[in-house]
């Protein structure tokens, strides 16, 4: 019953849709009228500018950070915590409050691998720019290091939650992103 909790908190939690809350805060265009009409706080940085979208950044992070602090307390497991981050990420991705229109999910997903394995993080993100630069396209590199992450969890003996949160956020990561391989 814990997990079914935890699983419900991190939904509802990933799916508060950040930018669109502060773009509207800041009296700034609705983020989902505005180039890639994703939620998230590149988008936010693009219909309110840099002050509103750190502020989307920061929240989308902490949404994550709350969802993994309730599977803590719900479960003390470190499934609970796993289950916590993906779903987190799919509440962003699919928000159950703007009618599953959100973001693409980098920053919950990188929050909830910086909280569980952060030097894969560090990895990741290292490995993300050469991407870009031989891919051409950031969504392209995002895909490239979402197959990596599981990969590099692997190799580095991650315990088999966040060798678990790897491939749920990574998947996710990767099916929000193909569609977006030549647009961005």
């Amino acid at each position: 019953m814990n997990f079914l909790a935890t699983a419900l908190v991190a939904y509802l939690l990933g799916s508060i849709p950040s930018g669109v809350i502060i773009s509207r805060v800041f009296g700034a265009r609705d983020v989902r009228q505005v180039a890639s009409g994703h939620t998230g706080a590149l988008n936010t940085f693009r219909a309110a500018g840099v002050f509103p979208a750190a502020f989307a950044f920061l929240a989308d992070a902490g949404k994550t950070v709350l969802a993994l602090e309730f599977a803590r307390a719900a479960t003390g497991s470190e499934w609970g915590l796993a289950l916590a981050g993906v779903v987190a990420v799919i509440g962003h991705c699919l928000p159950v409050y703007t009618r599953f229109h959100g973001g693409m999910g980098l920053t919950t997903a990188g929050t909830a691998l910086f909280l569980l394995d952060g030097p894969v993080l560090f990895a990741l993100i290292a490995l993300w720019f050469p991407f870009k630069y031989v891919l051409k396209r950031s969504s392209r590199a995002t895909m490239a290091v979402a197959i990596l992450l599981p990969v590099l969890l692997a190799a580095t003996r991650a315990d088999a939650p966040i060798l678990a949160v790897g491939i749920g956020a990574g998947a996710v990561l990767l099916l929000r992103h193909l569609g977006e391989g030549n647009r961005r």
